[in-house]
């Protein structure tokens, strides 16, 4: 049985994550991090609050530098053209790309929701919320995962360098960072229409699970649909890109 191109080049890329150990910790910080700081404040009010900010924030950092590295980092090694000169189809090769990268955004987020769950068994905090709401967490965070992979996919594939594809992801990552704060501070009503926005959507219904509430099922499916498009659009426009030789050579 001959294995699809795509699968071939996802284990390529996972292998190549998993070596990185620097970025693999780099990325973990964020996972630890946001639950660990909302154990420390469990005696202040807003402390859950904080929460959905770094699940968001976890789904981009998870697969930042795998992007980075997939894309500009290739370029940089000069290989990059003769992965494309392999006999692979482009979209094969972009969207095996894309799974290794949608594994480590999981991997992030379910990394962060681990640490969330111990941190609620050692404070007083999971008397404020169910763990069971951290499996409704996973749920409404999951299509973060396809949005962030494409959205970082494309582009550390516009950007030359790892340099200066890290400028730019860092500049994105502002996106989940403030979404994420804003929105908790200056709340919107939670309906159809804000659901269906990313991040906004997701953030909304994250937040109302630290106050014990679950959101519609429909809310959820619009939440998906908005994120898994956008990101769908991303990886599209990666594949467009690469056909550019100034793309690929980065001249």
């Amino acid at each position: 049985m001959k294995t699809h191109c795509s699968l071939v080049v996802f284990r390529k890329e996972v292998r190549n994550g998993l070596r990185d150990r620097r970025s693999l910790f780099s990325a973990m910080m964020f996972c630890w991090l946001g639950p660990l700081l909302v154990g420390m404040l469990w005696r202040q009010p807003p402390a859950l609050a904080l929460l959905p900010a770094f699940l968001m924030i976890a789904a981009f950092t998870g697969s930042m530098n795998v992007a980075n590295d997939s894309m500009a980092g290739e370029r940089e090694r000069g290989s990059l053209e003769p992965l494309l000169m392999n006999p692979v189809s482009l979209w094969d090769l972009v969207f095996g790309k894309w799974l290794a990268i949608c594994a480590f955004s999981l991997g992030g987020v379910v990394l962060t929701l681990l640490v969330t769950l111990a941190v609620l068994y050692a404070t007083p905090l999971h008397a404020r919320m169910h763990t069971s709401a951290l499996l409704w967490m996973l749920l409404v965070a999951m299509p973060l995962v396809p949005f962030a992979a494409g959205i970082d996919l494309a582009i550390c594939t516009f950007a030359q360098t790892p340099k200066e594809g890290n400028s730019y992801l860092g500049v994105v990552l502002l996106a989940p960072m403030l979404t994420g704060l804003l929105a908790e501070f200056y709340p919107v009503p939670l309906s159809a229409a804000i659901a269906a926005i990313p991040l906004l959507g997701q953030q909304r219904m994250l937040s109302a699970l630290t106050r014990g509430e679950i959101p519609h099922i429909a809310w959820l499916g619009l939440s998906a649909a908005g994120a898994v498009l956008l990101g769908t659009a991303a990886l599209i426009a990666t594949a467009r890109l690469l056909r550019y030789e100034k793309v690929v050579f980065g001249r």
